[in-house]
């Protein structure tokens, strides 16, 4: 019988049950890196759709019952020869299976599948965990990278986390120093669903291989195994490309970096799109991630000092390293891969499923040294642009992805008839003004090779500028792009500022907890936060206590449904973060400057004023980590936020001269290929990223009557199965920032009883 959450915050019971279950890693990784130089370039075709001829990545049609599996399998990610030569190595991965058994010989590729289905026609999955246990898995990399010091699943312990509550350095050989050992938990979100939250996929609804432990969030529909949830998603939002990963709960980086993702296309039967447009089955996914291998091919992952490298900053988090970013380029789970095409249109679904990496993307002609064809975007997270977008090369423009993004785009070949491309990039780590990548490994992605000769295209030409959307199907506007305010008619009914925050750690010699050594951590960012909240929250009286299976949460985002509002969020770190909604798509309002120090002196200052007193450790006029926001978060109760929902203080104040205080420079209004319906959006630092989100379904007009802003199911759940909004880059998210949402209900719209869609019957 599967077990719930069971709260207890005992030390000593988690101590005596890592105990009792033994056999916890607690050496060092025995793994080696091998540099990605080592590797050879364009040696393995990409991967594409199964649809195509010679395709290998397997598609299947959401109209029918699946089954998709979570197995451990082989697959060919290295070229032939790069361990041994002639030698084939294959590569312990994590992959989304479609069928009734796991894979028993090496596969093409650890992606996929890619899931197609109508609007309106539901998809419904059984997911089943068939992951196993860290004493029989192959994935040595997983095994000595589980950090038990954050705040994570904690499956055998009934998500407890002692050790992340404890906090500090853990001692070396203690319960806290080890990795986790037992079955492996798993959950699949569907990023960018328009979901009900029990389908969400959410960072406690996992389950565990064995089908005895699961999260306090756990759903299933009716009469899946023990082992499995069955989610059956409505497909009722608009046309656009999701997909679908793991979401567990402190474990994020390590699943899917194991390979646990794939794509799911929904397509709208209704929607006039131009007849010459490439379908679907014509559409090659590049789903783009970084991966370190070691000596034996297999992953590697930076944890502590595996490799005789002191990867991780502070001695808190053993095991946690703040941005995981590779040496080697993975696409489609192939090493640098090429694709041979034609001189002709070809429309991509680019997709950036790297933990942390940021790319800034052209096409480049590697003999000549000339620039490529420019990349035509036709389409954002949320669905189709009005119109097409060009991005030309030789106007310095590129195409910029931070993980979690997706971007349809169509590529002309045509004029380059037997050339040779490689898509370039020049994204810098950490983002935007880290180190460059290293031209010759990390600035290639992939090899296009184009055959000689011209052929005839008849497809979609983006370059004439034919719209993709007309008359009532344009992009319903909450933003206008070309000045970058609200859009006429938008009313607001809340604005809420937001931070994002980085807690660091100090400079500090101490015994290593995991190998015994005495170390140098250089220090860096202990934890990363939003609105400087910990997932969990803060018992104060501005927050919203809400307890399920014994498990306390404390809400500060309530948004109600139909409502429209305005998120500042202000970065006050020093890296660019890809923020994430769940349940909704929202637009890209604008960009502004604001002057730093002075802001970060004032939000500072503001410590000591809040709802509740500073905790033990904190002085009034410092930042105060994880305490919440310096102020109420109600801005009725107090007199520095500017009326804005967030408890800080109003980064737009004006002095009594009507000049801003720490806004600089004109607002910046979305770059056009932005423009459209985005969940993931990038925040830069030093900027303040305004969003307007709707919470309701995109297809409604702005001008829908307030009774109408409805979604078709209840998305106001209060039984552990809420939504999420987080940091995508997924080091961070399993370190802290993230924070739980929870819809309440738009009161003129009709009861959950009297909508279309019923929990039980329809999903």
């Amino acid at each position: 019988m599967r077990k719930i959450k069971l709260f207890m915050t005992s030390f000593v019971v988690v101590a005596a049950a890592l105990a009792i279950i033994g056999g916890a890693w607690a050496a060092q990784s025995p793994q080696i890196p091998l540099a990605g130089k080592a590797i050879p370039q364009f040696m393995q075709p990409l991967p594409i759709l199964s649809v195509q001829p010679g395709g290998t990545m397997a598609t299947v049609l959401g109209n029918q019952p699946l089954e998709i599996h979570m197995c451990e399998f082989d697959a060919n990610v290295l070229p032939l020869g790069t361990i041994a030569p002639g030698v084939q190595t294959t590569t312990k991965v994590w992959g989304y299976i479609a069928g009734t058994s796991c894979p028993t010989t090496p596969q093409d590729t650890y992606i996929g599948p890619v899931i197609v289905n109508n609007r309106g026609s539901s998809t419904d999955i059984t997911w089943v965990n068939n992951l196993g246990n860290t004493a029989t898995s192959g994935l040595t990399f997983w095994k000595y990278s589980t950090d038990q010091t954050m705040h994570w699943a904690d499956p055998i312990n009934w998500e407890m986390n002692d050790c992340a509550m404890t906090g500090g350095i853990p001692a070396f050989g203690s319960p806290c120093a080890q990795n986790y050992s037992g079955p492996i938990p798993g959950v699949v979100h569907l990023h960018g669903g328009e979901v009900p939250p029990e389908l969400d996929g959410g960072p406690d609804a996992w389950f565990t291989s064995d089908g005895a432990y699961a999260g306090h969030g756990y759903y299933t529909f009716p009469g899946a195994p023990a082992n499995a949830a069955t989610y059956k998603y409505p497909n009722t939002q608009e046309a656009g490309p999701l997909w679908f990963h793991d979401h567990v709960l402190g474990a994020t980086r390590l699943n899917v970096y194991a390979g646990l993702a794939g794509a799911y296309f929904i397509q709208d039967p209704a929607l006039a799109l131009p007849a010459n447009l490439q379908p679907l089955t014509e559409v090659i996914p590049v789903v783009i991630q970084d991966r370190t291998f070691d000596t034996n091919g297999q992953l590697f992952m930076h944890a502590d000092s595996a490799g005789g490298v002191l990867w991780t900053p502070n001695p808190e988090h053993p095991y946690w390293v703040p941005e995981f970013v590779g040496d080697t380029i993975v696409v489609n789970g192939k090493a640098w891969p090429y694709l041979n095409v034609q001189s002709k249109r070809y429309r991509f679904l680019f997709v950036n499923g790297s933990n942390a990496r940021t790319y800034d993307m052209n096409l480049v002609n590697t003999v000549t040294k000339t620039m490529g064809p420019p990349i035509w975007v036709i389409g954002t997270d949320g669905g189709y642009l009005d119109t097409p977008v060009k991005l030309d090369p030789n106007l310095g423009q590129k195409l910029t992805m931070q993980p979690g993004e997706r971007y349809e785009v169509i590529i002309d070949f045509a004029g380059f008839a037997g050339a040779t491309l490689v898509i370039n990039n020049t994204g810098r780590t950490p983002y935007p003004k880290g180190a460059a990548p290293m031209g010759t490994t990390l600035g290639r992605i992939m090899q296009f090779r184009v055959a000689p000769g011209t052929v005839v295209d008849n497809s979609y030409n983006p370059a004439l500028g034919t719209p993709l959307r007309t008359g009532a199907q344009v992009i319903n506007r909450l933003a206008n792009p070309a000045t970058g305010t609200l859009a006429a008619g938008v009313t607001v009914q809340k604005t809420r500022q937001l931070s994002l925050n980085e807690v660091m750690g100090a400079p500090i010699t101490t015994i290593d907890p995991v190998t015994g050594i005495l170390t140098a951590y250089p220090g860096g960012p202990l934890e990363i936060l939003v609105n400087n909240t910990k997932w969990s929250g803060t018992n104060r009286p501005d927050f919203t206590p809400i307890t399920v299976n014994g498990v306390t949460t404390y809400y500060s985002e309530l948004p109600r449904e139909g409502d429209t509002e305005v998120w500042e969020i202000v970065n006050q770190t020093a890296d660019a973060h890809p923020i994430h909604l769940h349940l909704v798509q929202f637009q890209l309002i604008n960009r502004q400057m604001y002057n730093v120090n002075t802001y970060t002196a004032a939000y500072n200052a503001a410590y000591g004023q809040g709802p509740v007193p500073l905790p033990a450790g904190c002085t009034p006029g410092i930042f105060c980590p994880a305490y919440g926001p310096p102020l109420s978060y109600d801005p009725a109760l107090n007199l520095l936020s500017g009326g804005k929902y967030g408890g800080n203080p109003d980064v737009g104040l004006l002095a009594k001269n009507r000049k801003p205080v720490y806004l600089q420079g004109p607002v910046m209004p979305p770059a056009a290929n932005e423009a459209g319906w985005k969940d993931t959006i990038i925040t830069y630092p030093g900027q303040v990223t305004r969003i307007a989100v709707r919470w309701a379904p995109t297809d409604l007009p702005t001008n829908t009557a307030a009774a109408v802003l409805y979604f078709p199911f209840d998305p106001s759940d209060f039984n552990g199965h809420g939504y999420v909004w987080h940091c995508h880059i997924i080091d961070h998210e399993d370190n802290e920032m993230m924070r739980p949402d929870v819809v309440t209900l738009n009161p003129l719209a009709p009861a959950p009883i009297g909508r279309p869609l019923q929990m039980g019957i329809d999903y």
